[in-house]
């Protein structure tokens, strides 16, 4: 870590650090906006401005808006559960406002899919063109913009990741078996227990944002293990083991100790590694020069023969109102000549791996002194 990163984390850990002025200051305001932490850099100095106010002022009307979908789903019979950082922000942050997000994620069951875009529809979401299928994606945009301009954002899921060797993660069912009611503002909001919150944090972190090193993802996984007890770290083995992610949950653990000295049980990364890297398909999303095709491949893999053509179909035919708003194009006698483009832009997209994977990250070891739980 840089010395500026080093101290950026010590704030946030709670440590009685001396502030820096002018230049360093400077820098280090500018490390928090690059991790999204900015928010709670202020918080922790005292430091919190009229940009910061207006940002608190924000999130109250999204948690208003949250709260209206809830409630409005909750009319047709849907109990959506709320997943990352829109429920974090509620349960393990000490404001709603210090957890930035850019929407909402909501969990539904798979047969509610249909009701569920009813429903919004009638509070005034719209859905977006977007890549869509049985296999290529499990979850869809929608938006609404109020009268006062501001874009509200959700993400519905039906399954908690899109990688196909995922689908062992618990679905909505397990999920709302064990979920936790909290009352946000005088609305019920269904969340993951703890143990299926951080299992969630580092795969996500893993699958979906290419093992990011941003502090603000290692912060969550740092909120959620710092308040567990040994019969919850008994349940994440378990629970990782069974869902044969066990790898990345080493990953996401020994980084967020690597930043904010998490405190873990002696033997809790042996216990979760024991040849996980090895043994789980999974684990190749620790590499870093994983490429989109990779991702492919792999999804190809975990799929019957009919699956795999299906998935190829979907990736190369998204729905054509999709293809027109990428390519700008409204003619509806262009779009043969859009798909034959987007098959092209494949193939070189699919070959090149994400920037934010070449990035170095912390490879070292936890230390803690308890049992595997």
């Amino acid at each position: 870590m840089t010395r500026d990163l080093n101290a950026l984390c010590a704030i946030l850990r709670g440590e009685s650090v001396e502030t820096p002025s002018g230049e360093a200051d400077d820098r280090l305001r500018n490390e928090g906006r690059v991790h999204r932490v900015d928010r709670l850099l202020a918080w922790r100095t005292s430091q919190i401005d009229d940009d910061l106010r207006a940002e608190a002022m924000l999130e109250e009307l999204e948690v208003r808006e949250l709260n209206r979908v809830l409630a409005g789903l909750q009319s047709h019979g849907i109990a959506p559960l709320v997943l990352k950082g829109a429920a974090l922000a509620h349960t393990h942050y000490e404001e709603s406002w210090l957890r930035p997000r850019l929407d909402s994620d909501l969990l539904i069951a798979d047969s509610q899919r249909e009701t569920v875009i009813d429903a919004l529809r009638g509070l005034g979401y719209s859905r977006p063109p977007f890549i869509s299928g049985e296999l290529v994606m499990y979850q869809m945009p929608f938006e609404r913009i109020s009268v006062m301009g501001q874009v509200h954002a959700l993400d519905v899921h039906w399954r908690v990741a899109n990688p196909q060797m995922l689908s062992t993660l618990p679905g909505y069912e397990e999920l709302s078996s064990r979920a936790v009611t909290v009352c946000v503002r005088g609305q019920a909001m269904r969340t993951p227990c703890p143990v299926d919150a951080l299992l969630l944090a580092c795969v996500h972190r893993a699958a979906h944002h290419d093992l990011s090193d941003e502090l603000l993802w290692l912060y969550d996984i740092h909120l959620v293990a710092q308040r567990f007890t040994p019969t919850d770290w008994d349940d994440f083995v378990a629970l990782a083991s069974r869902c044969r992610v066990r790898a990345l949950c080493v990953d996401g653990l020994r980084a967020a100790h690597g930043s904010f000295q998490t405190q873990l049980p002696g033997t809790i990364l042996t216990c979760l590694s024991a040849d996980s890297q090895w043994t789980e398909r999974s684990a190749m999303f620790l590499r870093k020069d994983l490429t989109a095709f990779d991702r492919f491949r792999a999804d190809l893999g975990a799929l019957s023969y009919v699956g795999k053509v299906r998935l190829l179909a979907e990736h190369v035919f998204p729905p054509s109102e999709y293809v027109k708003q990428k390519y700008g194009v409204q003619r509806r006698a262009l779009v043969p000549f859009l798909y034959l483009r987007r098959l092209a832009g494949l193939g070189r997209t699919w070959q090149s791996s994400n920037p934010a994977t070449q990035r170095p990250r912390d490879t070292r070891s936890a230390s803690s002194s308890s049992g595997c739980g």
